[in-house]
């Protein structure tokens, strides 16, 4: 592997263009909001990289690389037309952002921690997820989803554990796996009376919005 970003910081809002990063050591880099356009990873490490405040703009792609210990928080790393193909999450902590219109293939999210995080017009093909989720929508509403099968595909929720309004919207959920000892059916209801193709765990009392 190239190591030539282990430990380093690089300089604010460094920009790259049109390149290819293949076989790359990131742990512990800084990437100090760097700004990435046309840029793709593969087969890269990110181990206590500092993400915050980085971009990706136009389309980007993933696979084969291994986030560990990685706040994505407040970053906007491979949203907009990213894809994430084989790709391993491992601790890693998603919240207060939107993870838009991104397409994740064959991806493990192991202890993972998902608050309040909009997956709007994103879709997800045979990924796993292990870890918490609380306040998080699964959206299928936008065109990037052209069916109600799009927006989740073959996905494994059976070692997760859902809290209040994890919702999703205009989503299949036939062909994927709910949380250990449920099915969908028992912890997710319709929580607006005027939208029956949003479902959610809601809160404890089940309230229905606009419900009487």
């Amino acid at each position: 592997m190239n190591t030539d970003y282990i430990n380093k910081t690089l300089e604010r809002k460094t920009r790259f263009s049109n390149q290819n990063f293949v076989d790359y050591d990131f742990t512990k880099t800084n990437f100090n909001s760097s700004v990435f356009e046309n840029t793709n990873f593969n087969n890269c490490l990110f181990e206590s990289s500092v993400l915050k405040g980085s971009k990706i703009f136009y389309e980007s792609n993933f696979e084969n690389c291994v986030f560990k210990n990685i706040n994505l928080s407040e970053t906007t790393f491979g949203c907009h037309k990213g894809i994430y193909k084989d790709c391993i999450f491992e601790n890693c902590e998603y919240k207060n952002r939107g993870f838009n219109f991104t397409k994740f293939i064959d991806c493990k999210f192991i202890k993972a921690k998902f608050i309040t995080v909009d997956f709007n017009g994103s879709q997800f093909r045979g990924c796993f997820f292990e870890g918490k989720f609380k306040d998080v929508t699964f959206n299928g509403i936008y065109d990037s989803n052209p069916d109600s099968k799009a927006c989740l595909y073959n996905c494994d929720f059976s070692n997760s554990k859902f809290g209040n309004f994890v919702s999703f919207e205009n989503c299949d959920l036939s062909t994927s796996k709910a949380p250990k000892d449920t099915t969908f059916k028992e912890i997710l209801y319709q929580v607006d009376a005027s939208n029956p193709r949003l479902l959610s765990t809601g809160t404890p009392d089940r309230l229905i919005i606009g419900g009487l």
